[in-house]
């Protein structure tokens, strides 16, 4: 397995997020400095990265003191505190951070993240929010992944049984069933899905498809 390129990355904040952020980073074999205004995060975590400190996250000679401008990654997991995260995020986009990531804690907040700058706005919060209810109403969405903000997912299958012994363009399969077969798995094997070959029973059907789509392609065989 090739070792994945190590890169370094500024944390701004160390609540539970931030904190979960830097050891999954470090973890990672990534170079991480991670700060907080207070001195209790910065304790608990600085012998698990590679720089913890406590500082002004909002004064800029203190950010390029601690490293921001050799940074190629910056996230600022700062969420209720609206200023101090819309003040870091400014600053950091100025210093020419290659890639500043802000949270937000509700969507007027990343509006002005988007406005000063941040190159990409998260809401951890409401994203997991979204997915929990999606999970609820959809008992198979928590073993797909949702594809960037679109409405399109990719998951795993069994065929139905209407599909066994039938090749995917006997079926038509695309046009009957909405969705796109993007790999098939067979003999422990993935394989670029192949239109004529029959469908057999224990092959699993990677799909790509709309929320909708794949819940009605689901749906039949309840």
């Amino acid at each position: 397995m090739n070792e994945k390129e190590e890169k370094s990355y500024l944390i701004v904040g160390l609540g539970r997020f931030g904190t979960a952020l830097c050891e999954k980073l470090a973890s990672l074999g990534q170079n991480v400095i991670g700060v907080d205004d207070a001195a209790a995060p910065v304790a608990e975590i600085a012998d698990k990265i590679s720089v913890a400190a406590q500082m002004d996250v909002t004064d800029e000679a203190s950010l390029i003191k601690i490293g921001a401008k050799e940074v190629d990654v910056a996230v600022v997991t700062i969420g209720e505190a609206v200023e101090p995260s819309v003040l870091c995020t400014s600053l950091l986009v100025e210093l020419g951070v290659p890639t500043v990531i802000a949270r937000a804690s509700n969507r007027l907040h990343a509006r002005v993240l988007e406005r000063v700058g941040a190159h990409k706005v998260i809401s951890p919060e409401y994203d997991m929010g979204a997915r929990i209810g999606e999970a609820l109403v959809y008992p198979w969405y928590s073993s797909f992944t949702r594809i960037g903000g679109s409405d399109f997912v990719i998951g795993k299958i069994p065929p139905l049984p209407e599909m066994i012994g039938r090749s995917m363009a006997e079926l038509k399969f695309s046009q009957k069933y909405k969705v796109i077969v993007i790999l098939m798995e067979y003999d422990g094997k993935q394989h670029i899905p192949d239109p004529m070959r029959p469908i057999e029973e224990g092959d699993m059907l990677w799909v790509q498809g709309t929320v909708d789509g794949i819940d009605a392609l689901i749906g039949r065989d309840s």
